[in-house]
């Protein structure tokens, strides 16, 4: 009952300010534009109208796509939890019968109900628009797929971002720091260009670590470009990801909790 009032909370608080939600959401045809005339100007000169194995539909596809789940999983509670780590606030959680992960986790789940709702209608009128402009088949099981993913995706980013969260306790004022981070990781999560435009070694590198697992994976699934055996996969390296994750970002806030000092709240 206590986590469910909290989920509330967090789904009443994404609309306190509906004009910042909705500016949220148009925000993101200004990175979108960019992109569609940096992408025109390559095919442009491609040859065979492919460029890193993709068509000129597939990657503003891509782009489209990759924006709005970035959009949907962003982890912006990492800045509120700094600030009660820096200010003393995370001493009235402590003292409270309730789990300060599963708080931020409910409330995080709250917060986004609303943008996962508006994005999705967008991705949808986008993805049937453009498979009736470029003519193909609109698969159906591969959309389903792709919001099971985004579930997993949602989850993953929150035990990744969760840990990252834990550095305010090493650090006068991590804001920076987490700036840093989460800027690092939407490029390397595919959440801005597809990780396909890198080296072969690099790609291999990267999907080591959880973040394209994150955006790229989802996004890929509902771009047609990862086949049914990476699929099944890769659902299973997000759960995989999900249960290590969540270890670490656990045992990162057990060792940051025996630094902290509670001053102010």
């Amino acid at each position: 009952m206590l986590y469910r009032q909290i989920f509330k909370l967090g789904f009443k608080k994404s609309y306190e300010y509906k004009v910042n939600f909705y500016m949220g959401l148009v925000s993101t045809v200004f990175p979108l534009t960019i992109q569609y005339f940096l992408w025109s100007g390559l095919f442009e000169n491609a040859n065979g109208g492919m460029v890193f194995g993709y068509t000129f539909m597939q990657m503003v596809s891509y782009a489209v796509f990759a924006v709005l789940t970035t959009k949907m999983i962003s982890p912006s509670f990492v800045y509120e939890i700094n600030m009660e780590i820096k200010e003393g606030g995370l001493a009235k959680y402590l003292v409270r019968p309730l789990s300060y992960f599963k708080y931020h986790f409910m409330g995080y789940l709250g917060e986004k109900i609303g943008i996962i709702l508006c994005a999705s209608i967008l991705i949808i009128g986008f993805w049937a628009g453009a498979g009736w402009f470029a003519g193909g088949e609109l698969s159906v099981s591969r959309l389903l797929l792709y919001f099971a993913s985004l579930n997993l995706g949602l989850i993953l980013n929150f035990t990744i971002f969760y840990g990252i969260s834990s550095m305010g306790f090493w650090m006068i004022d991590a804001s920076g720091a987490i700036f840093i981070t989460t800027l690092i990781g939407t490029i390397v999560s595919g959440g801005i260009f597809p990780l396909d435009i890198f080296s072969q070694g690099i790609q291999n590198a990267l999907h080591l670590l959880p973040f394209p697992y994150t955006s790229y994976f989802s996004v890929s699934i509902l771009c047609g470009t990862i086949g049914k055996e990476g699929i099944a996969a890769g659902l299973g390296l997000q759960l995989f990801w999900i249960a290590i994750c969540g270890l670490l970002s656990k045992a990162l806030w057990k060792i940051g909790m025996k630094r902290y000092i509670a001053v102010g709240g």
